[in-house]
């Protein structure tokens, strides 16, 4: 059992590996030559691994979905990584939605743009 002092060095050390790797991320995406393409993988991997979820169902710590998925299907089997994996996938499906959503609408404004300056 934590400590509530533990509990939050340990989301400390994880979100501090989380920018570490959400840095590298994103120079390893720069030479993603398409704009669209490159913008989603870079919300997926924020998204995947920031997104929380309960430990366990009888305490109210929050941590990393994707940890806890991965951890439960390695330990109780396949079944298990729905617990957490549900709203990991939610989290990602809304995030991409909306990335896609924002991509539409720059796309329509910058042809409408274009479309004005030629005329």
């Amino acid at each position: 059992m934590m400590t509530e002092t533990e509990y939050l060095y340990g989301w400390g050390y994880y979100l501090l590996g989380a920018i570490l790797l959400i840095g590298c991320w994103w120079f390893l995406t720069a030479k993603i030559r398409a704009t669209e393409v490159r913008q989603l993988l870079r919300v997926i991997v924020p998204v995947a691994i920031l997104t929380p979820w309960y430990t366990n169902a009888e305490q109210p710590y929050l941590s990393p979905a994707l940890l806890i998925s991965i951890v439960e299907t390695l330990v109780d089997g396949g079944q298990a990584f729905w617990r957490a994996g549900t709203p990991l996938i939610f989290a990602v499906l809304v995030s991409l939605l909306c990335s896609g959503l924002y991509q539409g609408i720059r796309w329509y404004l910058q042809r409408n743009k274009m479309k004005n300056s030629a005329a």
